[in-house]
């Protein structure tokens, strides 16, 4: 290493360029050219029916923790500047860590982080909810290297953080839990334990009283809690885990930058360390970063979003503790930082010289969405069934949807999923209900799990509403209210299910 006054002149410059550097790179995904993806479709739906009064999981379904559609109550500009200015503080403290570590270029790691995060192949564009998991823990980690007398307080908000956004996220936390405890112990630990509480009531007590206010808890806790457990888990052997996530490395530009920081920090554990606790929390933060993959049975791109933080942290506690000369020296560092960096920064500039304004024509340019876009449907006239692409028209058209089943994977993922049929006929009878005018059809994309139900839907389907026909389509995929009606609805609605907890069987009241 060398000299600390050397090291702050070289630190002036990039404490200049790394916060433009990060600018730019959120940049790349502002919303005009953000990526399109139906996860944060969902996210924005829901955002934006808080905003008109509705309650998550009462009046909707999704699966996700709720602080991520209170993000998306902002609109896609306010998520995007709140989701820049994140990652802009994680550098930035990221970058105070090593400078005051005297790390020969303290840049480099920050700037890691942030080509990571947002590599165009594994962020899927701003607002996933990995994203910010990652941030948390990068922040988290800043707090406990940091020296502020409130660093408990923040470490027990973050964590609350973690809680709501991600749930799973909080294992590649948990090794820094166990370092966060021994220097409790070692300090005033009545009042450390006091600050993380305080700070971890913070943000949970008004989540609560929110949900507690709108008699909701119950449904929070079905869906965003209890259904995780019980359904959104998958056993798969660890060899097919091996490959998956190996395949998900490569093709993401991400393989290399793991295997140097993993050899780094395996070579750390056998050579002159001042801090080998560090570096086997980081390694085991490393680890289990691919927790979404083992709980889920799934390998989805964007599950790797956690090394975006864990690595720079793993090298970071290589660098700041190593005794080797070799490692010490600051042009090896530049060295190892420099091929860490390639791959992810090759991707960045890829994906900056192919933005593109077009992401959403998936739908907006099917002949079924223009068609319905110049009848301008009004709330409830209008049912996606089967693709969840689609919830981007009712963002888009400014519309609700008349159920609170936006989207219906679990009927193709899970055999036991609906076993008596009653979300199915709480869907149907929301749809008749409401009188809902036009159906978007894509359940023989679904592959119904039980044949029984598919061919429920689809008698209903055929009962109650007739094709569109448009040119220029190869499917017949969009269909409108028969009228009159061959038949009168049902005389009452039967009861839906949330995992395992019964919701209003008529979707979103009217307000």
């Amino acid at each position: 290493m060398i000299p600390t006054s050397t090291i702050e002149k070289r630190s002036f410059a990039p404490l200049l360029l790394l916060p433009a550097a990060s600018l730019l790179l959120s940049l790349l995904y502002c919303p005009p050219v953000d990526l399109f993806f139906d996860d944060k479709e969902i996210f924005r739906y829901i955002g934006r029916i808080i905003s008109r009064g509705y309650i998550p999981y009462r009046d909707v379904f999704d699966h996700k923790p709720p602080l991520v559609y209170f993000l998306n109550v902002m609109g896609p500009w306010g998520l995007w500047l709140i989701d820049t200015a994140l990652v802009l503080l994680a550098t930035l403290l990221f970058f105070q860590c090593c400078r005051r570590r005297r790390l020969s270029f303290p840049w480099l790691l920050p700037l890691l982080f942030n080509l990571l995060i947002r590599n165009y192949l594994v962020c899927m564009g701003i607002g996933m909810t990995r994203t910010y998991t990652a941030i948390f823990l990068l922040l988290f980690f800043c707090q406990l290297m940091g020296r502020s007398s409130y660093r408990y307080f923040w470490m027990g908000l973050l964590t609350a953080a973690t809680l709501f956004m991600q749930q799973d996220q909080l294992l590649p936390l948990l090794p820094f839990f166990g370092y966060v405890l021994i220097g409790a112990f070692a300090g005033p630990w009545g009042r450390n334990f006091l600050q993380a509480a305080a700070g971890f009531a913070t943000l949970t007590l008004p989540i609560l009283f929110y949900f507690g206010f709108h008699h909701a808890l119950v449904f929070l806790w079905a869906d965003a809690f209890r259904f995780n457990i019980d359904w959104y888990t998958g056993r798969s052997p660890l060899s097919q885990h091996y490959r998956a996530i190996r395949a998900a490395l490569q093709a993401t530009g991400c393989l290399m930058p793991f295997i140097i920081a993993i050899i780094l920090g395996i070579i750390a554990l056998f050579q002159p360390q001042k801090n080998k606790p560090l570096v086997i929390t980081a390694l085991l933060s490393v680890a289990l970063s691919f927790i979404a993959d083992l709980l889920s049975g799934h390998a989805f791109y964007y599950y790797l979003l956690p090394l975006s933080a864990s690595l720079p942290v793993l090298v970071f506690a290589v660098y700041t503790g190593t005794e080797e000369s070799f490692l010490k020296d600051g042009k090896n560092q530049l060295l190892y930082g420099i091929l860490i960096c390639f791959l992810p920064l090759y991707n960045a500039l890829q994906h900056a010289t192919h933005l593109s304004v077009h992401n959403q024509d998936i739908v907006a340019k099917t002949p079924e969405f223009t068609w319905l876009r110049h009848r301008s449907p009004e709330n409830y006239q209008l049912y996606i069934f089967g693709n969840s692409n689609w919830v981007y028209a009712y963002n888009q058209l400014n519309i609700l949807s008349p159920s609170p089943w936006i989207y219906h994977y679990f009927w193709e993922g899970y055999p036991r999923w609906d076993a008596g049929h009653r979300q199915l006929l709480a869907i149907e009878y929301d749809l008749l209900d409401h009188k809902t005018r036009y159906v978007m059809d894509y359940s023989d994309d679904l592959h119904f799990q039980d044949p029984e139900a598919g061919s429920s839907w689809k008698n209903f389907l055929q009962r109650y509403y007739e094709p569109v026909l448009l040119p220029d389509t190869r499917r017949q995929l969009l269909w409108q209210l028969k009228s009159p009606q061959s038949t009168d609805p049902p005389e009452s609605p039967p009861h839906s299910i949330s995992a395992t907890t019964a919701r209003p069987a008529a979707g979103l009241p009217a307000k």
